[in-house]
């Protein structure tokens, strides 16, 4: 690691921040069926590829997304994964309400047309109703069935309450590993777990030379005959599978 980095990747990073905003406000937009009015996906997904080679890391792909739209489900390892998952497949996201008031991940989040989920009554049909409505529009959605980020040494058990919407709306459920290494070793920096907060992740990638993740296509699920709960353990072995052949 370099200290020597972090200034000038940082000076990179704020000045692609304001480029970022300026792009939300001039590109062509799309008016979502709930009246919200968003920047078209590509510019929002090139941006995050160049965020990410701006914070020197390296996006390695194995497989390629699915040509057709659907509900993207991943393990969960750091708020990077958002980066990642939007400059390979334009995905708008879930996230839980106060990722909206978060530096760059938040204004991000914003821009590429998130589903914040806020506590309270009826939030859960509120939240599949938005889900739906996004994959009805033709953008790819991702979520996070894990509902909280590990150090990815293991995957937890998938929520299924959420793999509802593909149903409803028949469309495929996409599964996708996502496997982080520093020179070619398991990278137990970028995690965001306890004791790892958001600024000191950052810090820590912008001083190194390069952070690599690796993205594990699976095979997409089709949602028809299945229940949610199906749904939900078929991924969980996908993710889980391409993830111990690693």
């Amino acid at each position: 690691m370099s200290l020597l980095r972090i200034p000038w990747r940082l000076l990179l990073l704020l000045l692609h921040v304001l480029a970022g905003v300026w792009l939300s406000l001039n590109i062509k937009k799309t008016r979502l069926a709930d009246g919200k009015i968003l920047p078209e996906s590509e510019p929002v997904s090139r941006w995050s590829e160049r965020t990410l080679k701006i914070m020197g890391i390296r996006v390695i792909s194995h497989g390629k997304p699915p040509p057709s739209p659907g509900l993207i489900v991943a393990n969960h390892v750091s708020w990077v994964d958002i980066l990642v998952i939007n400059s390979l497949t334009g995905a708008a996201f879930l996230s839980k309400n106060s990722i909206r008031y978060w530096p760059i991940i938040g204004w991000f989040a914003v821009a590429s047309g998130t589903v914040f989920i806020r506590r309270g009554k009826h939030e859960a049909q509120q939240v599949s109703g938005a889900i739906a409505q996004r994959l009805l529009e033709g953008r790819n959605l991702a979520i996070f069935p894990e509902g909280t980020t590990s150090d990815g040494s293991k995957l937890r058990r998938f929520f299924p309450r959420l793999f509802g919407a593909a149903i409803d709306t028949r469309s495929p459920v996409i599964p996708i590993a996502l496997r982080y290494t520093y020179k070619g070793r398991p990278d137990t920096y970028i995690p965001y777990t306890k004791g790892h907060s958001f600024l000191a992740i950052l810090f820590g990638i912008l001083a190194r030379r390069e952070s690599e993740v690796h993205v594990y296509f699976c095979d997409p699920v089709p949602s028809s005959g299945q229940d949610r709960r199906s749904l939900a353990d078929i991924s969980h072995h996908a993710i889980q599978t391409a993830l111990a052949d690693s």
